[in-house]
């Protein structure tokens, strides 16, 4: 019932002429360099949202968006309830594969039970050495909220899907571009679709020899005809094999409270600030409310719900609450699908899972930390999308520095900190199939693109694409799309190659820093 309020009273603002015509009078007035920036962003957002438009064709372009509001909220909570409806009761012996670690978060009063929440499915494509398995849960995570999906066809998303498209190409005609592409492009870094494509397909020519090898070493290593639900498997064995370890011999070495501490140290030192845990009543019991502090005072709050849990969409985000306004300080909320608490043991994380937790943090500090007492410029409102992804994939760099790791890790029963030994393995693998993994990436923003640019079926598209980047074919059942949420239920519409562009953006701003000093220097504390 709220929701088509929101957007139509957001609609509303955003095409109010009397309030447009303001904004394009105060560009004859005296403003300082914020002001300015402001009404040149607002008067263009202004024409983006369909001020210009007279009679049935602005009355058609505000149902579009109402009706595009409700298609992305549905397509949302259809992919998380096509993700709860499938569960299997295992036994042990059917497990096989799994460590300590693993069993226990799995384990019922009956025995085992596995669900499609993405903790669970990584650990069975990576340890369950049962292939049947592995095929059978593969299947029913990748052909979830779709017309083939294993459970049932109630929560397809494939029509409303069609309908995003369609609604979204029709919109970019009525605003006069050609196609959504183009209509996102608008106000990004980027100059046009033409040079992403070429930046993208770049990427692809100069990856996709490399992950042939790597593929071809994962095969010959593997002995059978690798299928999809084999990769991650075969790829976690040969990895043992190169390096020297397991991933879960590095799990205890991360215990919840201690990744946070280390966490929080690393923020402290990077941008000289505070973080303390403090006690409020939150929506739930495992959210933690932290509270962010200079010298000047308090400078804002961030909510952190880490968790996996079955009534949280899967993924990981950031979500801006309050801006920074008048005496109002900033508020984000930081969510992740993380391990939680077992039986006898804190939440123990994986490496990945951390650099997950420091990529997100970069999302909550932009926001939190500006500087800009106006919300449409403040944080992440302030920078083109496609270089919205740069503070938060910065942080990452920090994930694995020797200084860092050392806050990060205590084993959680010896407590002894990470060995040089398992750190220098970490480091070495860092890079493993990175080719391959760039392959997938440029995939996923090749299709994006194309398919909003095209009235082809979304899926014809990727068929497409695939065709010039795909090593393995995908199996029938495929409709990964159907629950691909950056691009039907979030901002990333056209705009998901924003994650390899803020790449290149990261790494330049990191090294910088390095040269500069690193962790603690001047370059560190001004890059907020």
């Amino acid at each position: 019932k709220t929701l088509p309020l929101i957007t139509n009273f957001y609609s509303e603002v955003s095409t109010n002429k009397t309030l447009y015509e303001a904004y394009k009078n105060l560009r004859n007035t005296s403003l300082n360099e914020q002001q300015r920036h402001i009404v040149k962003e607002s008067i263009e957002s202004f024409k983006l949202s369909g001020v210009g438009l007279e009679g049935e064709q602005s009355d058609r372009f505000k149902a579009i968006k109402e009706r595009l509001s409700l298609l992305s909220n549905q397509f949302s909570k259809n992919a998380l309830k096509a993700t709860n409806e499938w569960k299997k009761t295992l036994t042990e012996a059917e497990l096989e594969g799994y460590g300590e670690n693993e069993l226990a978060k799995v384990k019922t009063k009956d025995g085992y039970e596995i669900s499609l929440q993405v903790p669970v499915y990584m650990d069975v494509m990576t340890y369950a050495k049962n292939q049947t398995l592995r095929e059978e849960v593969y299947k029913a995570y990748i052909s979830r909220a779709s017309e083939v999906g294993i459970t049932s066809t109630e929560f397809d998303n494939k029509a409303i899907m069609d309908e995003i498209l369609s609604l979204r190409q029709e919109m970019a005609t009525i605003l006069g571009f050609g196609n959504y592409a183009d209509l996102s492009i608008e106000g990004k870094m980027v100059e046009s679709t033409e040079q992403v494509i070429d930046f993208l397909n770049d990427l692809v020519d100069r990856s996709k020899t490399q992950a042939q090898q790597e593929l071809d070493e994962l095969q010959s290593f593997a002995g059978v005809e690798l299928m999809p639900w084999d990769l991650m498997y075969y790829s976690e064995q040969l990895k043992e094999k190169k390096f020297g370890f397991k991933k879960s011999e590095l799990t205890p070495y991360f215990p919840e409270k201690k990744v946070l501490s280390g966490l929080f140290s690393t923020i402290e030192n990077l941008y000289g600030i505070s973080l303390r845990e403090i006690e409020e009543k939150t929506y739930h019991a495992d959210v933690k409310v932290l509270e962010i502090t200079n010298p000047d005072g308090l400078v804002g709050r961030i909510y952190l719900d880490v968790y996996a849990r079955e009534d949280k969409r899967g993924g990981a985000w950031m979500a801006d609450y309050q801006a920074l306004v008048n005496e109002n300080k900033p508020v984000a909320f930081v969510v992740c699908n993380l391990n939680s608490p077992t039986e006898g043991k804190p939440a123990l994380f994986e490496f990945d899972e951390i650099v997950t937790l420091f990529h997100e943090f970069g999302h909550a500090l932009h926001h939190v930390l500006t500087k800009v007492p106006y919300p449409s410029a403040a944080g992440i409102a302030g920078v083109p999308w496609d270089g919205v992804e740069l503070p938060s994939q910065y942080m990452e760099f920090f994930c694995y520095e020797k200084e860092v790791v050392g806050l990060l890790s205590e084993h959680w029963q010896t407590g002894e900190s990470l060995p040089d030994e398992l750190y220098e393995k970490v480091i070495d693998s860092k890079n493993y199939q990175s080719a391959m993994q760039m392959l997938r990436q440029c995939e996923f923003s090749l299709w994006d693109l194309r398919t909003h640019m095209s009235s082809e079926d979304t899926y014809k598209v990727l068929e497409e694409v695939r065709s010039k980047t795909a090593l393995i074919p995908i199996v029938g059942e495929n409709r990964f799309l159907n629950t691909f949420g950056h691009i039907f239920s979030g901002g990333y519409a056209a705009g998901y190659f924003s994650y390899k562009w803020a790449e290149v953006l990261a790494a330049d701003a990191y090294y910088y820093v390095q040269a500069q000093g690193g962790i603690g220097s001047d370059a560190s504390r001004s890059f907020m």
